[in-house]
């Protein structure tokens, strides 16, 4: 089994997660709240606005896990797993589009039509 950590040249793997912008994003976060408790009186208006900080703060994180969602999910995969892994691709024949302007014709008895027409 491959390393790790070694990093394969040409790998086709996915990127590790950004792991400093999570820890940025949630020390900003802190760093905000603690400057609002040190800053604003309290009241009402302290409250909401932790509060919209707080929602804030884990929003952007929402978001940098969807961002790494992939890079997550191959967290625990080695480098060399995208050349032993097996992917059977399964190709669909496209529908013919049925036209609307060329109405189909069935063939018509004309024996049986002139019969009816006498």
């Amino acid at each position: 089994m491959c390393g790790v950590n070694d990093r394969v040249e040409g790998s086709n793997s996915s990127p590790r997660p950004r792991w400093s912008r999570l820890y940025l994003l949630a020390g900003l976060m802190l760093g905000v709240l603690l400057l609002v408790q040190a800053l604003v009186a309290a009241g009402a208006e302290r409250t909401a606005l932790q509060c919209g900080l707080i929602l804030v703060g884990f929003g952007s994180m929402v978001q940098w896990t969807r961002r790494n969602g992939a890079a997550l999910d191959h967290l625990n995969w080695c480098d060399c797993a995208s050349s032993r892994m097996t992917v059977r691709v399964i190709q669909s024949r496209q529908p013919q589009p049925a036209h609307a302007w060329a109405p189909t014709r069935t063939p018509v008895d004309v024996e049986a039509v002139e019969e009816v027409a006498r």
